[in-house]
């Protein structure tokens, strides 16, 4: 049988253990909490840049129109143009300068 200063040591390093076990299991909950915080911030975060790319997605599409519109309205000025040009070349060619 132990004598009672072995079980005193024994009893001694079981209290170093657990002790040793607890606060690595707290600093293991602390650690993880953070982590958890975290996480929550970012899917905070992730929800709010969704909803940004969302917005830039519906200005681009505008812009797009916009773009569209101005295009369609450049390819009529170039028309107008080319037409006038041709209509001056037309009458240039039908009365050339007399020197």
């Amino acid at each position: 049988m132990a004598s009672p200063e072995q079980v005193s040591r024994r009893v001694e390093r079981a209290e170093q253990d657990i002790t040793a076990i607890s606060d690595t299991t707290l600093d293991i909950k602390e650690t993880v909490d953070g982590h958890t915080e975290t996480l929550a911030e970012h899917g905070r975060m992730l929800v709010e840049h969704g909803r940004t790319l969302a917005e830039h997605g519906r200005t681009l599409a505008e812009h797009g129109r916009k773009l569209d519109g101005i295009a369609g309205r450049l390819d009529t000025l170039e028309t107008r143009i080319n037409r006038g040009f041709a209509e001056i070349l037309r009458r240039l060619d039908n009365n050339p300068p007399s020197d």
